[in-house]
């Protein structure tokens, strides 16, 4: 399913690259806005507007907003931001400005709405940057960044992050029709739910949500081919998939159903996933190329043989065009060239501080895919009268003062061993194919001194499947003896991630590597 329109957006990837950065031709909306150096922007609230603020955070008042000698009168704010990255008024809060809500036809450099986002949970103020490139760069359509100094009533706020709104003027650069329904995670995190409507001129009857939510839940995977074809622009929505998990957007649709958008493409009469909220990036160097998929669109398309192929495919082109550590690494630099002279020496230092960590978490990611790609595709297990023994295994996340290894137990058993530094959750696993069906994983584990980390899930030593809640978990701590541990999980035909994991601050866990096996219940 490689096809010719496809390899022709793959040669060009390197301009497209390049262009993303400049936000494109100049007619082009937003064009200076996301091509030029850091913005100066003000915002004076009015004290009556300021209390219906606190009273309502997410309910836009009216503000004045000036740039550039410019001033934007009746601009519509409110404050954003999730659990992580919402801020108060009064400490540094991220905003959403809606140039037409008081207003229709005003622009900020040509668009209706823009994003002030505090970055808090990004102190480079650089992934949503890079993510929306290389998203872009990748034929998928993501939202311009550039950065800017904010000050509100006088009262200087620092660097934020300028992301430009989904709306009509996004959609406009991206697709031939912009009358389509966008829908946000508002109303819901999940195709089968009553999501959020944004704007669309179709009616609001959520029917081709719906059609989408069907043909993912197709139970003969054939005939789910089929319809996902029908619904769901299935090219593009390789390339997300695959980029959301290259780039470890772990908390995206794929992996988290979590900041995402879904756009109707009346033009093509197929939907379109767009990704969001792209502040941690990079995160885990050896995140593995195969999780197991959270949405349930990811899944439908990767428990079908095309669409496991098509994966693989995509997977590996991408990273040969655009994951050179060398050009990812200079965007960088010239990102921080153009803030340093806004910032003052101290913010400056900082800025390239974290920029360093930024290069050094992609440098090891892209180790670590190459690393992965060159690996063969794992087998199915083989199963012996509904049992399989698991091999495989692979570590990850190696604990700072404590250890991993395969080694013997005290009693001489091979077995994997985790040695918990002072704070410690670390696992060996492996993925594993697997037909449709109930499955338990099981084994016996052993553990010394133990002490369980007092926050999070799962503390102690245990086995868990990734994506499988355990409603009682019961985790070895202190001295254990020899104990059989077991959870049951559904899987598809993306199969799963087995885990023999160790969460704590001190001792030491051994899972018996000759018990650890897999068996069909049905």
């Amino acid at each position: 399913m490689i096809t010719t329109r496809r390899c022709q957006k793959l040669a060009a990837l390197a301009v497209f690259f390049w262009l993303a950065a400049s936000g494109g031709a100049a007619e082009v909306a937003g064009a200076d806005l996301f091509s030029g150096g850091v913005r100066q922007i003000r915002i004076v609230i009015a004290p009556s507007e300021m209390e219906s603020l606190r009273a309502s955070s997410r309910t836009y008042v009216t503000a004045a907003v000036s740039e550039d000698g410019k001033v934007f009168q009746k601009v519509g704010v409110h404050l954003k931001g999730s659990t992580g990255s919402f801020r108060s008024l009064d400490t540094k809060p991220a905003l959403t400005l809606n140039f037409e809500r008081f207003g229709p036809g005003k622009k900020f450099h040509g668009l209706g709405k823009i994003h002030l986002n505090n970055s808090v949970e990004d102190p480079s103020y650089l992934n949503e940057w890079l993510g929306g490139e290389l998203f872009r760069a990748a034929g998928v359509p993501a939202p311009r960044v550039a950065h800017a100094l904010v000050e509100l009533n006088g009262r200087k706020l620092g660097l934020y992050v300028l992301k430009e709104g989904f709306t009509e003027d996004f959609l406009a650069l991206h697709f031939r029709r912009t009358d389509g329904n966008l829908y946000d995670t508002g109303g819901g995190h999940e195709v089968t739910d009553a999501m959020e409507r944004n704007s669309g001129a179709a009616p609001d009857n959520h029917t081709d949500l719906q059609a989408l939510a069907a043909a993912a839940q197709e139970p003969d995977l054939g005939r789910r081919w089929q319809r996902l074809g029908q619904t769901l622009d299935v090219e593009r929505f390789v390339s997300f998939m695959a980029m959301e998990v290259m780039a470890g957007h772990r908390d995206g649709y794929c992996l988290a159903r979590n900041n995402f958008r879904i756009y109707h493409d009346p033009a093509a009469d197929r939907m379109v996933f767009l990704p969001h909220g792209m502040d941690n990036l990079f995160g885990k160097a050896d995140a593995t190329l195969r999780p197991r998929m959270a949405g349930l669109v990811a899944r439908a398309v990767l428990e079908t043989p095309e669409g496991r192929r098509l994966q693989r495919a995509r997977t590996q082109e991408l990273f040969t065009n655009l994951f050179h550590v060398a050009t990812l690494t200079n965007r960088v630099n010239e990102r921080v060239a153009r803030l340093r002279p806004a910032l003052d020496r101290g913010a400056a230092r900082e800025l390239a501080a974290q920029a360093a960590l930024v290069k050094e978490r992609i440098a090891r990611r892209v180790l670590d895919l190459a690393r992965q790609l060159a690996e063969p595709e794992p087998a199915p297990p083989a199963f012996t009268n509904g049992v399989a023994g698991v091999t495989g295994w692979r570590l990850v996340d190696a604990p700072a003062g404590g250890k991993l290894d395969q080694a013997k137990s005290p009693d001489g058993r091979t077995a994997l061993h985790i040695r918990a530094g002072p704070v410690t959750s670390a696992s060996w696993r492996a993925t594993v194919l697997l037909e449709p069906g109930r499955y338990r994983f099981e084994g016996r584990a052993s553990s010394a001194g133990v002490r369980a980390l007092k926050f999070g899930k799962n503390s102690g030593a245990g086995l868990r499947v990734a994506g499988v809640a355990v409603a009682k978990p019961q985790p070895l701590t202190g001295d254990s003896p020899w104990t059989k541990l077991a959870v049951e999980f559904d899987a598809g035909a993306d199969g799963a991630e087995l885990i023999c994991e160790l969460r704590a601050s001190a001792g030491e866990a051994w899972f018996d590597a000759e018990s650890l096996r897999l068996t069909r219940i049905r």
